[in-house]
């Protein structure tokens, strides 16, 4: 008898097993950030807290360069199969949300631990116009400019008390970085088309002003604008004094934050504040040098500007999940559990970089407090504009934007073309999207 019980008890708990294993899901994430071990080690944490929650089922994490993961992405969710079921999400590709690729998270996800403005951001119509809630809103970001404050001293160049420059004082800070076969700016602008925007998008928000610079972007203010046009002659003179590398149409993203930090071939690198997921991982990953000194600086002050202290702060990295996935309902509890203030608390301590996950910063232990410290300082008096470089295309409209990066990230920093011609075909381009 006691033989019989336990075959029966063997035979359900097989049963009950090949049950399991035969719904046993796995999940493909696909993911940007391939070279950011700061932040994979958040992805993999949250990877295993809902493995831990959801036993048998799995989540498979490929990384790219987001780069070359948009033109797979678009091509598999085109041809109706071969797409992941949660995925990197962020402005570049703004088309995703209208087209019925994503799914509307409003319901599923632990929004109280998720900042307001983080839900408010990816908050936005969708197909047909419907409004849905679309991607989980995982970074954050300020655009920024950190500069090297070892060659800032070998090169007498004094940081003003409120961390910005005026016109001039940049001028001659470039001059000296340029005469000690420095550039000004590590930037590279090959593999992203909006890398070259963070100094002119900082000198028009100085200049305008938050409010006006929208309705510029917007198209509702002329590009020969007299103060516009103010801004880009000055910015031409930077550029003129050598302000960008002659590498600067062949570098890529990460081989500026390596010409900045470990080859330092420049004294300044603006950059979103994600710059630390990068350059906080070591050495023989990419990151800069233990011994490197980092400052920061608040945008420079320019001639009556209206939007002094002013400066871009957005949602960055984020996480979306297929609307046509086979598994919604799985796919919709990973992205939930990045909802929680401990994924918050340790994205902040790991990448250094803003969250617009809840967070208590009182729990959060981190080596990097000499940075927070900083960034602090720097921004203690900064007045945040809802907006980052990556995401100025979506106030403008695409043919105004296609020609800011054909003339702002490309002809001007290169010395293409000139002042003159750049604005006149930022105008051509407003009157014919109105």
């Amino acid at each position: 008898m006691r033989t019989s019980v336990r075959s029966l008890v063997l035979a359900v708990s097989l049963w009950l097993a090949g049950a399991v294993a035969a719904h046993a899901v796995e999940l493909q994430w696909w993911s940007h950030w391939a070279i950011e071990d700061s932040k994979k080690a958040v992805l993999f944490e949250v990877k295993r807290r809902f493995e831990a929650k959801n036993p048998g089922h799995t989540v498979t994490i490929t990384f790219y360069e987001k780069k070359n993961m948009w033109p797979a992405l678009r091509a598999a969710f085109t041809a109706g199969s071969g797409f992941p079921d949660v995925f990197y999400y962020d402005m570049d590709v703004p088309e995703f949300m209208t087209t019925g690729w994503l799914a509307d998270l409003s319901t599923g996800v632990r929004w109280e631990n998720i900042e307001p403005y983080g839900k408010s951001f990816w908050t936005r119509p969708g197909p047909g116009g419907k409004t849905g809630t679309w991607a989980i809103p995982v970074e954050a970001a300020s655009d920024e400019l950190y500069y090297n404050k070892k060659l800032f001293k070998e090169l007498g160049i004094a940081v003003p008390a409120g961390y910005a420059f005026t016109q001039d004082q940049l001028k001659d800070v470039i001059a000296k970085c340029v005469k000690a076969g420095h550039a000004g700016f590590a930037t590279g602008a090959s593999d992203r088309d909006w890398a070259a925007h963070y100094i002119p998008n900082a000198l028009l928000t100085d200049k305008l002003g938050a409010d006006e610079l929208m309705r510029l972007l917007r198209g509702e203010i002329s590009w020969k604008d007299p103060r516009v046009v103010e801004v880009f002659r000055y910015y031409k003179e930077l550029i003129d004094l050598g302000a960008y590398s002659k590498t600067l149409s062949s570098m890529t993203l990460a081989e500026a934050h390596r010409y900045f930090h470990t080859e330092q071939k420049a004294c300044m690198f603006p950059v979103g504040s994600w710059y630390t997921g990068r350059a906080f991982v070591p050495p023989d990953k990419g990151g800069q040098p233990k011994d490197f000194e980092l400052g920061m600086l608040n945008n420079t002050l320019t001639k009556d500007g209206k939007g002094h202290g002013q400066k871009f702060l957005g949602v960055a990295g984020s996480l979306a999940v297929a609307a046509k996935s086979p598994n919604l309902a799985l796919a919709v509890k990973v992205a939930d559990t990045f909802a929680d203030v401990e994924i918050g608390n340790m994205w902040m301590a790991k990448t250094g970089v803003q969250t617009g996950i809840k967070t208590d910063p009182a729990r959060i232990d981190s080596p990097l407090k000499w940075y927070f410290d900083e960034y602090g300082r720097v921004n203690k008096a900064t007045k945040w504009v809802d907006l980052t470089a990556q995401q100025v295309r979506v106030v403008m409209k695409p043919g105004l934007w296609d020609t800011y990066v054909a003339v702002v990230n490309q002809g001007l920093p290169n010395k293409l073309i000139g002042v003159d011609e750049a604005l006149a075909k930022l105008e051509d381009a407003r009157q014919k999207g109105k």
